[in-house]
């Protein structure tokens, strides 16, 4: 193969399919830096709290109603809803810029739109990005999706260094960069995404891509951390410029190395083709299909096509009198069988698919455990959102100068990035190598948030740096968590309708847990604060402060009941998330007897 040919090869492989996928969601996240542009929204247009925490609403709405974007996936090719996605983008941040900057002056409710739609490019593009690459590696979904949410995630840090470079001392401008640049990437890359045969994918290139990503997270936390020390110093930040520009360049040399070694394995499997020894699967399903929807060499047709138990995970299967006499192959069997002439694989007391089939959204809806979830990302993707969406008022109201606060954002980056890319990779070692559910996860991750909310409620000194850490973790691990479990029980066919749908329950808590729990009581303690009897006597921390706003509340009670609630809810979640676990645990149990027999194949 000459090199124009290998080429050719390498952008249209699944490895450069990911790797475009890291790099567009690596830009994606701007609505994750809500908490750099937020106080400039507040003082240029004059909004109070709960006015700000309402606009923070309608951009989560807009960043978690992937509805949308799930449906139009399931109906145009990948590349058109990354195309969509650049347009809102573009679109929606050059509105919030125009009005910040004051060249527009629009009401309220336009505002609402306008955010609404800069963020709702985040759905279009993960649903792109992660529905495509989970069904381009089916059997390492847990991997893949911590490795794009991570991303995701990291975004906010990225985008706030090249901030620094392109804009310094000017958060307004923050706003001009992601109108364009997320959206020239993307367009750039689009045509890249796409769905091809389903493979394993190599474990060495999967380990090279996570060491990557890592080195590249522990980079941009040792650059914000040296831009706190060294306030006036440029260089740190074209340390991070230059890591950003090795990331890129690293993953070139990881594609290549990995498609010269696919091309080598493809030429021997051509050799031992044309001598007709082509091994048989394990197991198939009555239609002679393999059940772990592995692809092999002679499947040309599209994944949506032949979609089977990669794409679907396994069925529940029924306990037996005497599992121990009932081998696992004639329980799959048993399974596949229909019994009395009804479609096989449906639960004929309730008409619906079992665990590990694939659902559609009504049939989803109609199952408890769909509803375990939605409540589970309530409570954790809520409550994990008004902390970071007010890390800005947060780090004021305890005296933390702006470097400061900017460096608690850019580092909740960090701590997103290593909950979602660890969870992602944890919760698939644990089902691999122990049959651990991944609601297992999904409840510590809930349990350890509930401790972070508590240590930034005492608000001692570095209170704000260890909740900030512990929460950024946790909340980035639901992340990619709930989009694995969902693909886990409700199957991939119709996996980004899904997944986005439950996400609808992001928005919705932080409606509710943002605006009227944590506006309301911010804005009453500054009420409190600014009457004529109390006014007197902080007349010293006012100075200090250098602001007489009474918009603004200074002090630990501005948050302190707030985080005391959002405890309450991560550890009502957590039970929630225990019972899930109960639930499925069998289910999980019988995933990792299937994937150790494909393992060891």
């Amino acid at each position: 193969m000459n090199t124009r040919d290998f080429t050719w090869r390498v952008l249209k492989s699944k490895w450069f399919i990911l790797a475009a996928g890291l790099w567009i969601e690596s830009i994606a996240g701007a609505a994750y830096s809500f908490g750099v542009y937020s106080q400039s929204l507040k003082v240029a247009l004059g909004y109070d709290q709960q006015w700000l925490d309402t606009l923070a609403f309608f951009k989560s709405i807009g960043g978690n109603f992937g509805v949308l974007s799930g449906l139009l996936y399931d109906v145009a090719p990948p590349w058109l809803v990354v195309l969509a996605g650049a347009a809102e983008c573009s679109f929606g941040y050059s509105m919030l810029w125009l009005s910040v900057t004051k060249r527009i002056r629009p009401a309220f409710w336009q505002m609402c739109i306008f955010i609404g739609m800069a963020s709702n490019c985040n759905t279009l593009f993960s649903t792109a990005c992660v529905v495509t690459n989970v069904k381009n590696f089916p059997n390492k979904r847990g991997l893949v999706i911590g490795l794009l949410k991570g991303f995701l995630g990291l975004s906010g840090a990225i985008l706030t260094q090249v901030f620094f470079v392109m804009y310094p001392n000017d958060p307004s401008s923050f706003l001009l960069l992601i109108s364009w640049l997320p959206a020239v990437v993307s367009i750039i890359l689009a045509p890249v995404i796409r769905v091809v045969p389903a493979s394993d994918g190599d474990n060495a290139t999967f380990r090279d891509f996570s060491t990557i990503s890592t080195c590249l997270a522990a980079c941009l936390t040792l650059v914000i951390i040296l831009e706190n020390v060294l306030k006036n110093d440029t260089w740190p930040v074209w340390i991070a410029c230059l890591s950003l520009l090795g990331f890129f360049l690293s993953l070139c040399v990881v594609i290549i190395k990995a498609e010269a070694k696919d091309y080598k394995a493809d030429l021997i499997k051509g050799r031992v083709r044309g001598q007709g020894s082509i091994s048989e699967p394990l197991l198939r399903n009555d239609d002679g299909r393999h059940p772990y929807s592995r692809c092999s060499e002679n499947q040309s047709s599209s994944v949506h096509a032949k979609l089977d138990w990669s794409a679907s995970s396994d069925p529940e299967i029924p306990e037996s009198p005497n599992e121990g006499d009932n081998p696992l192959s004639e329980q799959i069997e048993e399974v596949a069988k229909p019994s009395d002439g009804t479609s096989a694989g449906l639960d004929q007391s309730v008409g619906v698919p079992r665990r590990g089939e694939e659902h559609t959204l009504s049939q989803a809806i109609s199952s408890l455990d769909f509803w375990l979830l939605v409540v589970a990302m309530f409570c954790s993707m809520g409550s994990g959102t008004t902390a970071i969406d007010n890390m800005g008022q947060i780090g004021l109201s305890l005296g933390y100068e702006q470097v400061e606060i900017n460096t608690f954002i850019s580092l909740i980056s960090i701590w997103n990035f290593l909950g979602r890319f660890g969870a992602g990779l944890i919760s698939e070692l644990l089902l691999h190598m122990r049959g651990y559910g991944r609601p297992f996860c999904l409840a510590f991750s809930l349990g350890l948030m509930c401790i972070g909310h508590l240590v930034m409620a005492t608000a001692v000194t570095g209170s704000l740096y260890v909740g900030s850490i512990i929460v950024g973790v946790c909340y980035g691990a639901q992340w990619s968590l709930m989009p694995a479990v969902t693909s886990d029980i409700f199957g991939l066919q119709h996996f980004g309708t899904l997944y986005n749908t439950i996400a609808i329950a992001s928005p919705v808590a932080a409606y509710v847990l943002s605006v009227q729990v944590a506006g309301y009581f911010y804005d009453k303690e500054a009420h409190e604060q600014h009457k004529p009897a109390t006014l007197i006597g902080r007349i010293p921390s006012l100075i200090s402060s250098g602001s007489d706003n009474p918009l603004l509340c200074h002090g630990p009670s501005c948050f302190r009941t707030t985080f005391i609630i959002l405890a309450l809810v991560c550890a009502f979640g957590c039970t929630v998330c225990l019972w899930l676990f109960a639930r499925t645990k069998r289910f999980y149990v019988q995933v990792h007897e299937n994937l150790h027999k494909v393992e060891l194949r």
